[in-house]
């Protein structure tokens, strides 16, 4: 097995502050234990449980769980997609390292995978998941022994999984070490918990309107459709109900690893791949990388006990691999991007940590940065709509920066005749009316010290394919050209810990600071991925979960 080689490290080193000038105290040695436990819990937003401050009795055993190891408070997701996470927290690899995208790239096999080191050194290793994007076709039984990818049916399908895992566990000899992931889409969308638990935090009658599949979620994104109130909060209540479903099936699991005898010899580590968004920042799902998308729980329990420690740095998804490869005393593996949070774990991490990146490349394009600068914690977000050759669409609405004075855009409408609103910093600014063709719109920006907040918003779209206007799924209102429609977001998220409030235009200079920082990252190729076509059966999974059309 070969892992990247350094240079395919990305050039975060630079953007880090200063150590502090004086040395951490030598951090109390975490023993190694004889086994190591990995669990994903598919879709899990940390603000959704009660560790994390959550007002719904969500996770009473989890809560437990973290009671007794270290959580960590903002641990962040390189990308919110169950199949680009899942393969930085097996390689230790940013996305734009491991290269592998949905629905067809997989993984180098030059690139080694988390339960090959630990099988590669003698463990006995079993990966059980839920199959969809993790599943063999994507190289995710690689180096485990055991290996199982049924895809889900039902939410209840988490007993099974767990079942196998335990399984697993009763088969070991007494001397073998032991390498063990579980993986559930439990709490995934559609959001149906089964009963008694679908009436835990909704009263009365499910609204008419209740079809949470991820092609309705998908729909409302684009445009194609939307969703009431009263629906969106059932979304939450029943999202919430599978959350506590599959937590009180987790503590029969450990049930059922204390009757093994087990428990005092295992280090647990509880994650998972990206949270959930029910509109806090206008869409549903989890497709962009604000706070609800990014942030998910991450609790690792040892038996020596870390006494409730909560660790309030950020840190990364790709920290996993060298932080298990610590804790079981195992070589480091070279030319990740990971780093090992064991000096965390132990009560004396680094005077300051590195910063966290993440992304979204489909869609609006986003990249963004959480570091700690200035007193706190911080994110700067950049959102970029994919421009064409002779300009970039807009569905119903979208928000950019440009410099105050005179701007000159074009802008031709779609689908018929529509009036474009126009905003500067939130307020009206005018209003241009489109009949056909390109119309020049010359509008007076407020002059500023930092750039001004434009918005553009209409009534309606429509889609090329379902007008037969061509073969574009996009719902879409009109066409822009003139301006890059680029907007860049700055959030404080000790004091606003969901992203909620813009601080750009009220602290430029930081927003100007973090931005630069931001535009510096690159990211070298680890090894190519390769391009393996669906067998039927993976295809019909991943319709069946949503992920494709």
């Amino acid at each position: 097995m070969k892992t990247p080689s350094a240079a395919a490290a990305p050039r975060l080193a630079a953007l880090a502050v200063a150590l502090a000038a004086c040395a951490a105290p030598a951090p109390e040695p975490l023993e190694p234990t004889r086994g190591y436990l990995l669990v994903s819990l598919d879709t899990l937003a940390a603000d959704h449980l009660g560790c994390y401050g959550y007002e719904r009795d969500t996770s009473p055993f989890l809560d437990e769980l973290a009671a007794r190891g270290a959580l960590f408070e903002q641990a962040l997701v390189q990308y919110p997609s169950t199949l680009v996470s899942h393969v930085s927290m097996f390689t230790g690899l940013y996305p734009q390292e491991h290269g592998v995208y949905p629905p067809s790239k997989v993984l180098s096999p030059r690139i080694e995978m988390l339960p090959e080191r630990f099988n590669g050194f003698g463990f006995r290793t079993a990966g059980h998941t839920e199959g969809g994007f993790v599943s063999r076709h994507f190289g995710f039984a690689r180096g485990f022994e055991e290996f199982d990818d049924t895809v889900i049916q039902a939410d209840t399908d988490v007993e099974k999984t767990l079942a196998r895992g335990l399984d697993f566990l009763s088969r070991l000899g007494p001397d073998e070490r032991f390498f063990l992931f579980l993986h559930t889409y439990s709490i995934h969308d559609p959001y149906e918990p089964p009963a008694p638990y679908d009436g835990m935090f909704w009263e009365g009658e499910p609204p008419a309107d209740r079809d949470s599949s991820q092609q309705r979620l998908n729909d409302v994104n684009a445009g194609h459709a939307a969703i009431g109130t009263e629906t969106l909060e059932y979304f939450r209540a029943q999202y919430d109900a599978s959350i506590r479903y599959v937590d009180d099936r987790l503590r029969e699991f450990f049930a059922g690893v204390e009757r093994l005898g087990l428990a005092d010899e295992l280090t647990v580590v509880v994650t998972s791949d990206h949270g959930e968004e029910f509109g806090q920042h206008g869409r549903l799902g989890h497709s962009q990388v604000y706070p609800e998308s990014l942030r998910v729980p991450l609790v690792v329990v040892h038996p020596r006990g870390l006494g409730g420690r909560r660790i309030a740095r950020p840190v990364a998804l790709v920290d996993l691999p060298p932080t298990l490869y610590e804790l079981a005393g195992l070589p480091a593996a070279e030319g990740i991007s990971g780093r090992s949070l064991v000096p965390d774990l132990a009560g004396a991490g680094p005077g300051a940590p590195p910063p966290v990146y993440a992304e979204v490349l489909d869609g609006p394009i986003q990249r963004t940065l959480v570091v700690e600068t200035d007193g706190g914690t911080r994110q700067v977000l950049e959102t970029a709509l994919p421009a064409e050759r002779d300009g970039t669409w807009v569905t119903r609405s979208t928000e950019f920066d440009a410099p105050g004075g005179e701007l000159v855009l074009e802008l031709a409408p779609f689908a018929g005749p529509r009036t474009v609103e126009v905003a500067a910093d939130g307020r009206p600014l005018d209003r241009i009316e489109l009949a056909g063709g390109w119309t020049t719109a010359r509008l007076e920006l407020p002059p500023g010290a930092g750039p001004v907040r434009v918005g553009l918003a209409t009534a309606g779209c429509a889609s090329p394919l379902r007008t037969g206007a061509g073969d574009d799924p996009r719902c879409l209102s009109f066409k822009v050209r003139g301006a890059p429609l680029v907007r860049t977001e700055l959030y404080d998220l000790d004091a606003d810990p969901g992203g909620r409030t813009d601080l750009s235009s009220r602290q430029p200079e930081l927003r100007r600071r973090l931005a630069e920082r931001l535009a510096e990252l690159s990211f070298l190729p680890a090894h190519a991925p390769e391009s393996r076509e669906l067998a039927p059966e993976s295809e019909a999974a991943l319709r069946a979960l949503g992920y494709l059309d």
